[in-house]
């Protein structure tokens, strides 16, 4: 029954409130009209509510050797909090505190019968303090008790305004037909000098095995039709530079003829270049690398001479032990035939996308996996997901990173929408959703004149986001 009573009493508060400073100050407690505040800001900062503003007092009668304690309060529904209260005190009694080093916040009334002072105060934030009320409760008896037992004075309402964005979400074009491809790399043993491929020759069975997965994984696929297939083998750089160039082309048609005789493909399906030797990967990897004498293996690969006047001042480093050191460590890797295999995919409805964002999301577009996400609650967990994997597939695809953005600005981790928004280019849907961003981060001013822009473009979810800027610069 006490708690039914004290919960009305705080609804009431808020109505009077409601209504008219007026009529609240009349009914909530005379000692209200002596109590004013000007100035005031509740701010959101981060994790806290920064609560600032400036009190006066006159004609309370606070005799020399009494206090009373105001505490000011945020309150909403059956949830309050309660920040660090003042002690407002007479002369004398404010000496006694001050001897016996009261450290909380005092206000000495005085001899003119008024005082003012400058209050700020910061509480964690809560879920709950989005819309609240910022009240003071009053004791002037000294009874002490619980808050809810005071007098409360109302100063402002809604002074946490949290701005709820509209997400709309940038539909993506279709894609005609849908291109794809899966890649790897074949090192593959030769004997010295050699062309032909020798399948249980050292690790080679293993290697061929590797290509075949590739190339099954397309061809055994219903949904797939593989329409190309390019070879580009690489020899590394030590020996003649010409005899380098007849190993890698003789090589990368080696591994032509292979798959050809494996899967009986028309000969002009399957393309072959090559690369004499691979300085451009040797580069990278020295300068990866913390191997002895780096600097000075740069600056030969650099130089700008013939293959084989840079081979052979690499032989002559450091009396021979730099060449044997790559010859062993670096050159093998450097000996291979790079494959790609070209294919295109079917189209899919909504139903078959969903089970294929589990199984081989590469097989979809981006217009298929929107259209999953049509199947979901917006901003549920799954809905989310389905635009993650978009990204992460197409991650340079302004449409994909701005849906990106959005899903991240819906929970709340704006730097990650940040990252996203850099690749989003300057469409209309890119320009509303940094506009989004800008309107949660409290960049109001940014904010405003990027959601027109959107708005003024026909993206109808601007408007509505322009409609939370007021309320939110009312935060300030």
């Amino acid at each position: 029954m006490i708690m039914r009573s004290i919960a009305k009493t705080i609804l009431f508060t808020f109505v009077v409130a409601s209504a008219s400073v007026e009529t609240a100050e009349a009914n909530v407690s005379v000692q209200a009209e002596n109590i004013g505040v000007q100035k005031l800001r509740v701010n959101k900062n981060g994790g806290d509510v920064e609560v600032n503003f400036r009190m006066s007092l006159q004609g309370l009668g606070v005799k020399p050797n009494n206090s009373f304690l105001l505490t000011p309060v945020l309150v909403k529904g059956d949830s309050l909090c309660s920040l660090p209260p003042v002690m407002v005190t007479g002369r004398r009694r404010e000496l006694v505190n001050r001897r016996n080093r009261y450290d909380g916040i005092m206000l000495k009334y005085g001899k003119d019968d008024k005082a003012e002072m400058d209050y700020s105060a910061k509480v964690e934030y809560r879920e709950w303090m989005s819309g609240a009320s910022l009240m003071i409760a009053s004791d002037h008896c000294g009874c002490g008790g619980t808050l809810l037992d005071r007098d409360m004075i109302p100063i402002r309402m809604a002074v946490l305004y949290r701005p709820q964005p509209v997400l709309a979400f940038a539909v993506p074009a279709a894609e005609p037909v849908k291109v794809r491809e899966e890649s790897g790399k074949a090192f593959l043993d030769f004997p010295v000098n050699e062309t032909v491929i020798y399948p249980d020759y050292r690790n080679n069975r293993a290697e061929l095995e590797k290509i075949r997965a590739t190339i099954d994984r397309v061809k055994n696929d219903a949904n797939t039709h593989i329409t190309h297939i390019s070879i580009h083998g690489y020899a590394s750089p030590e020996g003649d530079f010409a005899n380098n160039g007849r190993l890698a082309g003789g090589r990368a048609d080696a591994l032509k003829q292979y798959v050809l005789s494996q899967y009986g493909f028309v000969e002009d399906i399957i393309d072959v270049s090559s690369t004499p030797e691979d300085w451009r990967e040797l580069r990278r990897w020295v300068e990866d690398s913390q191997m002895e004498l780096r600097k000075e293996v740069l600056e030969i690969i650099d130089l700008d001479m013939e293959e084989d006047a840079k081979n052979y001042r690499l032989r002559l480093l450091n009396g021979g032990k730099t060449y044997s050191y790559l010859l062993k460590e670096v050159y093998p890797s450097l000996r291979r035939s790079d494959y790609v295999v070209r294919y295109t995919v079917r189209a899919f409805n909504a139903e078959e996308a969903k089970k294929l964002l589990k199984e081989r999301p590469q097989l979809l577009s981006l217009e298929e996996m929107y259209a999953v996400s049509a199947t979901y609650a917006p901003g549920s967990e799954e809905f989310n997901e389905v635009f993650d994997i978009a990204v992460r597939l197409f991650p340079n695809d302004e449409t994909a990173n701005i849906n990106a953005a959005l899903v991240a600005i819906g929970e709340k981790n704006y730097m990650r929408a940040e990252r996203y928004l850099e690749k989003a280019g300057g469409s209309a849907e890119a320009v509303y959703a940094r506009g989004v961003l800008c309107l949660m981060t409290g960049r109001y001013d940014e904010a405003e004149a990027l959601l027109k822009q959107a708005a003024e473009a026909g993206i109808k979810a601007a408007g509505e986001n322009l409609k939370q800027l007021e309320p939110a610069r009312g935060n300030r």
